[in-house]
């Protein structure tokens, strides 16, 4: 239900819905959409998990969504690059991944999403120059899974993503053009 949602938002907004200029301005809509489906919804919700051995980026502890209905509880972690930051952003992306699987494995949500959107191209297409995490979102049958490495900067942070994920082959249009021109949105379901 969650996957048919995001997919039915970015293809036709509800009309009340204003456009998309940074990730607050998604959370604060999809939240609304979600109501709008009966969900419960918390926004920057605390909440702590065990990590996975290996992993040394510095701990996240607020969840951008947290549903509730009929009794099953799901995460949503969202990003919304608009200024560049490539390497950065899917690095931080990929401990968005490692913070949901955390949650999800400690039995505090019963499922799991991160959701990226952006109307920067660099994000999804290859242009030949990349690097490993480049290659993880933009060719084709890469994978994510493992130990990821901080690209830039200090090279002493990691995270640990224990599922396994195709995330270059799972971006999708967004159609809805009131929304974001010329964009496109990634979801992964999480893994526990």
């Amino acid at each position: 239900m969650i996957t048919e949602i995001v997919s039915n938002f970015f293809a036709n907004a509800p009309s009340d819905c204003g456009s998309l200029y940074h990730e607050r301005s998604l959370q604060l809509e999809l939240g609304c959409v979600f109501r709008g489906e009966g969900f419960a919804v918390e926004f920057e919700r605390p909440i702590k998990a065990p990590r996975p051995v290996g992993s040394t980026k510095p701990p996240k502890y607020n969840l951008d969504l947290l549903l509730s209905k009929n009794g099953t509880t799901t995460a949503i972690e969202l990003k919304f690059p608009m200024n560049g930051r490539h390497p950065e952003t899917m690095y931080d992306f990929c401990a968005d991944i490692e913070f949901v699987e955390s949650i999800r494995n400690a039995d505090k949500v019963n499922r799991g999403f991160c959701l990226m959107a952006t109307n920067d191209k660099a994000f999804w297409n290859d242009s030949g120059r990349g690097s490993q995490i480049h290659d993880l979102f933009r060719r084709s049958g890469s994978v994510l899974s493992g130990l990821v490495g901080k690209p830039t900067g200090s090279k002493t942070d990691s995270v640990v993503v224990l599922g396994r994920y195709h995330l270059s082959d799972s971006w999708r249009e967004i159609r809805d053009k009131h929304l974001l021109q010329r964009g496109r949105y990634l979801l992964v379901e999480i893994a526990a």
